[in-house]
């Protein structure tokens, strides 16, 4: 079908717009956002939007962590016959300036969360390393990913608080991925869950004032990597120095033993990259936390992302992850806030972790859940 995307210069294949080079039903477009409190450090909000070409979907979610709660709404929608808006129901995102600016909005819904947030990227997107992997001679993940720093601006509001955010108090990072996507299937109600081999998974954005460190890694063995990505992203606009691409990583994490997921509590890690450069890192991590699976990753009480949930359907609940069942249950990925230490410079990011039962080190956490 025509849209308005059919009058830009900037077909790839010889069909309109809204179709994609294969048919595979995981074919995946998606926008994703992290924005942190690192002034008061104690709030997280996460916010995304997937479309599936090839299934009919476009769903979405925002997710805010206050003071141990987390308040979720998801939402989707039938994709055609408008393809081209980012907007489901009350939750949408307006491209401002291409890989500058734009607008997410949250109208009033009955999660009682809602938000209108202008986000501005401070530093030169990092073009991640081309995520291409077969299983068993099927082509299972074929992606493009960036990743980019910026602040945000604007209102939110959670039942019981409002907060004006400001540049200089909210810090943020986004990424922006296409293509063919492996399931991951972490729902207890699902019955093919994702199976792992050993790993240590770490996705990083560290955040300081006039420089970024962006990684992103599956570690099976010592120095041996499933997947590797990551830079030094310099501020917006400045030209790209070469040599800054990382080549490896070594870390040492230290792990909070008590609880019932896997918690990083602070850590070292040391980045070697291309030219021969190298940087040490430290960080501590601060309770801000928001669980994926509030947005649907891995599948929530049998809906996965992707799935046709008819014109138009949304859902939302209130977590207590002070309950360990509920941890429990919310537990996969998580965006957890991490203050950054590098040389005598400190800033705010996020990392995303994980340890599968098997690995070579950190065998005291293995058993706890995380994906």
């Amino acid at each position: 079908m025509l849209t308005p995307w059919d009058e830009f210069l900037c077909h790839q294949l010889p069909t309109t717009m809204d179709h994609v080079y294969t048919s595979d039903p995981s074919w995946t477009e998606r926008v994703y956002i992290s924005l942190y409190d690192v002034t008061n450090k104690d709030m997280i909000v996460g916010c995304g939007i997937g479309q599936y070409p090839n299934r009919n979907v476009q769903d979405g979610f925002a997710t805010v962590w206050h003071q141990g709660k987390q308040h979720n709404f998801r939402a989707s929608r039938t994709l055609r016959p408008n393809p081209y808006d980012i907007k489901i129901g009350p939750l949408s995102i307006e491209i401002l300036e291409g890989l500058r600016r734009f607008r997410m909005r949250l109208d009033e819904n009955p999660s009682g969360i809602s938000f209108d947030i202008e986000w501005t990227a401070t530093m030169n997107p990092h073009e991640e390393e081309h995520d291409f992997r077969r299983s068993n001679g099927r082509v299972v993940q074929d992606i493009s990913r960036f990743d980019q720093v910026g602040r945000a601006r604007g209102q939110l509001r959670i039942p019981g608080k409002q907060v004006a955010m400001t540049e200089s108090n909210w810090w943020s990072h986004r990424d922006r991925s296409w293509g063919t996507r492996r399931p991951l299937r972490t729902d207890s109600a699902a019955s093919n869950q994702t199976k792992f081999a050993p790993f240590l998974f770490s996705w990083s954005v560290a955040q300081f004032a006039d420089y970024a460190l962006h990684w992103r890694f599956v570690e099976r063995k010592a120095g041996r990597y499933s997947y590797f990505t990551g830079e030094i992203a310099r501020p917006l606009g400045t030209k790209i120095e070469p040599g800054w691409i990382l080549e490896r990583t070594e870390q040492e994490f230290r792990w909070e033993t008590s609880g019932v997921v896997q918690t990083l509590k602070s850590g070292d890690i040391d980045l070697f990259f291309e030219n021969g450069e190298s940087r040490h890192v430290s960080f501590v991590s601060h309770p801000p936390r928001w669980h994926l699976k509030g947005g649907g990753y891995g599948g929530y009480r049998g809906w996965q992302q992707g799935d046709s949930r008819g014109e138009y359907y949304c859902e939302h609940e209130v977590w207590d992850l002070n309950d360990p069942a509920i941890l429990r249950e919310a537990s996969t990925l998580s965006d957890h806030l991490i203050e950054w230490r590098c040389g005598n410079d400190t800033g705010f990011g996020i990392m995303e972790y994980g340890v599968g039962p098997g690995y070579y080190k950190y065998k005291d956490i293995q058993h706890l859940p995380t994906f």
